[in-house]
């Protein structure tokens, strides 16, 4: 074999060592991500157990004190959960909170499909707080029942003509700008009935009390809140200890209010090394125990 020959069988030789090293590389590689993804899998697996467990247990404490105590507060509450799984090593935190301390959507229109004139005014006040347009009032009412004789042309999209069955649906109804905004005084959970327009006063934001009554002021919503830190309500009558609300004010609330709530948003996070699941559902006591009303897992 000459020279040239020989250097062509090298290069021949080294061309295929190269695609063989690339082979064996490739391999190596997807070998280790096929391993890493049933790893990660695998320890998924074990977080989603550990958030849904972190899930029941807080069902468990939340029916217990829906027995004990007759009012709701604090609005939120933020617990770590130990010991959910045996040999778990991660952390699971929970947080509760008090969907009827917000402005209930579906509360805009009554189940015969007219305007819950006494709601709609409310949440008008609720959005002239928040500096948003007034106009967002229609626009949900027109989505849960575009039949309702309101004026044409308020709803830009097809309506639902169904009571809304998540906040998210506020999307298809106004400007991101103004969902963000309004998305923390907001819910479509009421107290016992889906259509319920009444506020828990021990949970309650100042915005969201001060849109129960065209007469309620900043100072006195900023009373309730600082009575309820001291001395929880433990009865809607006790709304008149606080002063500016022994007269009509405190009767105007009658029918508006409540002590205790009847739903809970629950949000369980478990996470181990750079891994984590959450879990977030809305939980309803309608006086025979929780129901879920609504679950998504990411």
């Amino acid at each position: 074999m000459n020279g040239p020959q020989r250097g062509m069988a090298l290069v021949i030789v080294l061309m295929i060592m190269a695609i063989m090293t690339a082979m064996v590389v490739e391999f190596a590689s997807a070998t280790y991500t096929a391993n890493a993804s049933l790893y990660n899998w695998r320890d998924l697996q074990s977080l989603s157990l550990a958030a849904r467990s972190g899930i029941n247990l807080t069902i468990k404490e939340a029916s217990d004190n829906y027995e004990r105590y007759s009012y709701t507060y604090p609005g939120t509450v933020s617990v770590p959960v130990p010991n959910v799984l045996e040999n778990f090593e991660g952390n699971v935190m929970v947080k509760v909170e008090d969907e009827n301390a917000k402005f209930n959507l579906n509360s805009l229109v009554l189940p015969n499909g007219t305007l819950n004139n006494a709601a709609y005014e409310s949440f008008k006040r609720l959005l002239v707080q928040l500096e948003l347009d007034e106009q967002i009032a229609d626009k949900i009412a027109d989505w849960i029942n575009r039949n309702r004789k309101m004026g044409p042309g308020i709803l830009e999209v097809s309506a639902k003509n169904a009571y809304m069955s998540s906040v998210d649906e506020l999307w298809l109804i106004a400007d991101s700008k103004a969902c963000e905004k309004l998305v923390p005084f907001v819910t479509v959970y009421g107290v016992r009935a889906v259509y319920a327009n009444i506020i828990n006063i021990n949970t309650a934001s100042a915005p969201v009390l001060m849109a129960l009554d065209d007469t309620m002021t900043s100072v006195l919503a900023e009373r309730v809140v600082n009575y309820r830190s001291v001395e929880p309500f433990q009865k809607i009558s006790d709304i008149v200890k606080v002063a500016g609300f022994e007269g009509p004010l405190g009767q105007s609330l009658m029918g508006k209010i409540a002590v205790k709530a009847s739903n809970y948003r629950i949000t369980s996070e478990a996470s181990q090394d750079r891994l984590k699941r959450i879990i977030e559902c809305i939980v309803e006591n309608n006086g025979e125990g929780f129901t879920v009303r609504y679950w998504q897992e990411t």
